[in-house]
């Protein structure tokens, strides 16, 4: 394995990596999202800058899974954000307060529901049959999380937006319903686009099944929304298992970009997500697509 990605080993300290790999206990905290230098997991995985290599900080984006000694004000410091609007986007009533293991959205301001939505629906208006990749992830991919930094406001903007002509917004409203997870009235009108394309009915199901693991305090679980490949590390020459659509899963460290630099589409640089397949256990690595889309749900 190249010297550019780590796993935390037992009686590990920052300190002692860094003297390891000839680097210094800065250069890591800024190549990681490390809220307590003191305080680092057995199996966390770490990267391990290089010189003149630029990688954007590991760790945490569109979520984050809270470690134990997080805190909201350490964490705002590290996603260049305030205390206040990842209280808002993560429906957070004390501030002061958060758990480990918990996944918090990363990102987006808490908008404006009316005029998101006309902005989706003027989009489209114009130019469903003509969208090329990036305004289809511009407009609807990275909108699908501002939805999701609504919370329970944005299902009735939603639930209209199902009834949109163009199917590229019907797909990602259904992928928006998906993230948020949120209520019976929900699955029911999902349950009806069943009569939609094969790509919108299929994931249609997926998010009716995300509203019930949601429903039983499993929310940090994530479904596959294509076929895709689990690889042991986060390298494109990595042996790789098949996993199908619809597979669960759980993020263990969010956004792990190629250590090595690798490229990979139109987003440039290949970034990863470490997760663990539920019904295995299996522990490995899940490619983004296109502009650095999740294939995740």
């Amino acid at each position: 394995m190249p010297q550019n990605l780590y796993y935390v080993q037992p009686g590990d300290t920052l300190f002692n990596i860094a003297r390891r790999f000839n680097t210094t206990v800065d250069a890591l905290l800024a190549a990681n999202v490390i809220c307590n230098p003191n305080l680092i997991f057995i199996g966390e995985v770490l990267i391990i800058p290089s010189p003149g290599l630029e990688l954007p900080k590991a760790g945490g984006g569109p979520y984050y899974v809270v470690l134990p000694g997080d805190t909201l004000f350490c964490l705002a410091r590290q996603f260049n954000t305030t205390v206040g609007v990842l209280a808002a986007i993560n429906q957070i009533r004390n501030p002061n307060i958060i758990f480990s293991g918990t996944e918090l959205l990363i990102g987006p301001n808490v908008p404006d529901p009316a005029a998101l939505k006309q902005t989706w629906e003027s989009e489209a208006a114009q130019f469903c049959d003509q969208f090329n990749s990036l305004q289809i992830h511009g407009i609807y991919y990275i909108g699908s999380f501002q939805w999701q930094a609504l919370g329970q406001r944005a299902v009735p903007y939603l639930l209209e937006l199902l009834k949109n002509p163009c199917e590229t917004v019907r797909f990602y409203t259904v992928l928006s319903l998906g993230r948020l997870a949120l209520n019976r009235e929900v699955k029911s009108t999902l349950a009806g686009m069943s009569g939609d394309t094969p790509s919108i009915a299929g994931l249609a199901e997926l998010a009716r099944r995300r509203i019930d693991l949601a429903a039983r305090g499993q929310r940090h679980i994530h479904l596959t929304i294509a076929d895709t490949y689990l690889a042991d590390e986060p390298y494109l020459d990595s042996p790789a298992i098949p996993l199908p659509k619809g597979t669960e899963v759980i993020a263990v460290r969010w956004n792990i970009p190629s250590p090595t630099g690798e490229e990979l589409g139109p987003g440039g640089l290949a970034i990863w997500d470490q997760v663990q397949v539920v019904s295995t256990g299996r522990r490995g690595y899940l490619l983004r697509v296109g502009y650095s889309e999740l294939e995740l749900m």
